[in-house]
């Protein structure tokens, strides 16, 4: 049985989705539908009143949303002895702390990448300054908190894992290794994980398409 999802290759939310499943081996359900096509942005708004991807079809007329909600369902479809979801209360929230902190980061990244796309007399300087700021100290939390990040695989790490490595697609720039280096050497050890190798970013030629349309 194939899930239709809403999804985008340079989508971090999806991705983190994709990592999960991928880990239970079981990344071959979905069938992607893209947002930036006329359907896709149609469907979208038909299954999703958010109208925000990821977006997973369970049944006709039904879609759960956002990563986090598909997230828990995918990771049903795997044994229960390898949940990304620990069943100790304590190393529950603990799990779910970073991944509140990781899609967080993510949120703050993409926010201020998205200031800084407006025409340059438009832009806030002080809104890029307090996004990028949340990211520091998410990036330094970690960094102090690496032993315990480190200590399991969760949704959690997924999560953290995922926001590094949004940093390295979008914010190529910043230099968050440097200062960082505990960090910086369990995600390079983590990324070379398979299901994380396979659902690497790459840029959408739909979203590209549609962002040089708008811009005319």
């Amino acid at each position: 049985m194939k899930f239709k999802m809403y999804h985008d290759s340079n989508c971090p939310y999806s991705r983190k989705v994709l990592i999960i499943a991928a880990e239970h081996g079981k990344d071959d359900v979905f069938e992607f539908i893209s947002p930036f096509t006329p359907e896709g942005q149609a469907g979208i708004v038909r299954e999703n009143p958010l109208a925000k991807m990821p977006a997973l079809v369970i049944e006709p007329g039904f879609a759960i949303f956002d990563s986090r909600v598909i997230c828990r369902y995918v990771d049903a479809f795997g044994d229960a002895g390898n949940s990304f979801y620990p069943t100790d209360p304590d190393e529950l929230w603990k799990a779910l702390r970073y991944e509140a902190l990781g899609d967080g980061m993510v949120d703050a990244a993409i926010f201020a990448r998205q200031e800084l796309s407006r025409p340059a007399d438009k832009q806030m300087p002080e809104r890029i300054s307090k996004q990028l700021s949340k990211v520091d100290e998410g990036l330094d939390c970690l960094e102090r908190e690496i032993e315990s990040v480190s200590a399991s695989m969760t949704v959690g790490t997924v999560a953290c894992s995922n926001a590094l490595a949004y940093l390295d697609f979008r914010w190529g720039q910043k230099d968050w290794r440097a200062d960082h280096p505990g960090l910086a050497a369990w995600y390079d050890e983590l990324k070379l994980r398979p299901a994380f190798k396979k659902h690497d970013f790459v840029e959408s030629d739909l979203l590209v398409k549609k962002l040089a349309a708008a811009s005319r």
